[in-house]
């Protein structure tokens, strides 16, 4: 889990320290239609966070195995209306929450890392399995966030 925490500092790092160098518009302009703005993205992965923090708590607090639930990611985005946060707001939560993950996956003891998880569409994992998803989810929208090609 030590490799987690360290790649989740550096992405705590890198998106800080260069997604604030993005225009208004580059921030706010969706792709496409039904997709989601880099503001929204980076809204996205504070549920994300929000989420995977409470996933961990149980599977370390609860009765194997933790069903877990999924959220509708969509409806999230939209009811937290993160288009029109200031990304300052924004970057301060991620971050914040982030940190507070870290220091609970660095918390977790080794025998907890087999506590198995099943999702609600039947998918089976382990918490060590939830919490390398979860950092591998997070560089996939770090390098969305962070891609400056035209989107």
């Amino acid at each position: 889990m030590h490799q987690v925490c360290h790649r989740l500092h550096e992405l705590l790092t890198l998106l800080n320290s260069r997604l604030p160098l993005f225009s208004v518009v580059e921030l706010t302009s969706s792709p496409g239609p039904g997709k989601w703005s880099r503001k929204q993205i980076l809204g996205h992965l504070i549920d994300s966070a929000v989420n995977n923090h409470r996933r961990f708590v149980l599977a370390l607090t609860e009765p194997e195995p933790l069903v877990l639930d999924s959220y509708n990611q969509d409806a999230w985005v939209q009811c937290a209306d993160y288009q029109h946060t200031p990304l300052e707001d924004l970057l301060s939560l991620w971050t914040t929450h982030n940190r507070q993950l870290i220091r609970l996956i660095e918390r977790i003891p080794p025998a907890a890392h087999a506590h198995r998880c099943t999702f609600d569409n039947g998918f089976e994992a382990t918490l060590h399995w939830l919490v390398e998803d979860y950092a591998v989810h997070l560089e996939h929208h770090v390098q969305q966030l962070l891609d400056r090609t035209p989107r």
